[in-house]
């Protein structure tokens, strides 16, 4: 059932017109204000305390609503864990964007704006060019959005889903923000992302080129929590084979785009595969 939800929740997303204006998230972050409002002068409520205060509320309220469920109908219970995944796994929007920027490319229109919107500046630098600035950006969106979220829907159930996608928009809202929570919201973060990290590499140096990318793996820091983004993109980039200035694009301005589009795709092919005959292996 776990690969069927997993199917499902994306066939949703894709198909649908829009779901972006139901992910809202407000809610946790008001939560995170009151409980500050109210805790904020005890002593105890600060760091790693108030981050697992803040998280055991949602998350055993949603524990609680699957317990219920499950011993009143087994299609209940199915349809809140779907409303969770499709709540936290939303790929349609960064495949939007991504396909809308390479029609600009390819027609001499390059936007500006959508290139904004694909790109993250705590990433990337400034000698970045805007293409490898987007394939960078995009590599960490594909992980968050899809398969950090899907990894630990496979490992922890919905539970797993529900808490890593609180952390990330959590750590999104305190990321200006210098105390202690922050400081424990990025560190728990950072764990949860690294194994999906590794998982994510392994399958884009399996879909691209394997050599190139196993060299990037032998980095020391490979084994590090804060070197996350920084390992994934390097193993991209390398599993891609990046070389702009080669002759292999014949001309055509979003090659070096579509490329990179169709490593994405394979790697998660690779990955669902990979997923599917475990599966298949424990039921059998």
């Amino acid at each position: 059932m776990t690969l069927i939800f997993i199917i499902i929740t994306l066939a949703v997303d894709l198909v649908s017109v829009d779901l972006d204006r139901f992910r809202k998230f407000e809610w946790f972050i008001s939560l995170q204000h009151l409980l500050d409002e109210r805790l904020g002068n005890n002593k105890y409520w600060d760091g790693n305390l108030a981050l697992l205060g803040l998280l055991s509320i949602p998350l055993l309220m949603l524990t609680f609503a699957l317990f219920l469920f499950s011993y009143w109908s087994s299609v209940a219970e199915s349809i809140l864990i779907l409303s969770i995944l499709v709540y936290c796994i939303s790929p349609k929007r960064l495949i939007s964007r991504f396909d809308k920027y390479i029609i600009s490319v390819e027609k001499g229109e390059t936007d500006t704006s959508l290139a904004q919107q694909l790109i993250s500046k705590e990433i990337t630098s400034d000698t970045d060019t805007t293409e490898i600035a987007i394939m960078k950006s995009v590599f960490i969106e594909s992980h968050r959005q899809i398969v950090a979220a899907i990894f630990w829907f496979f490992l922890l159930g919905v539970v797993g889903v529900f808490l890593y996608r609180l952390v990330d928009k959590l750590n999104d809202e305190l990321k200006d923000v210098s105390n202690n929570l922050s400081e424990s919201t990025t560190i728990l973060l950072n764990i949860l992302d690294w194994p999906s990290t590794r998982l994510f590499a392994i399958g884009l140096a399996l879909a691209g080129n394997l050599a190139e990318a196993i060299a990037s793996l032998r980095k020391p820091e490979v084994f590090s929590i804060n070197s996350n983004h920084s390992l994934l993109m390097s193993i991209g980039i390398a599993a891609l084979q990046y070389l702009p200035d080669s002759d292999v694009s014949g001309g055509e301005k979003s090659y070096w785009l579509n490329q990179f589009k169709f490593l994405i795709i394979r790697t998660l092919v690779i990955l669902f595969v990979i997923a599917g005959i475990i599966i298949l292996s424990d039921i059998n």
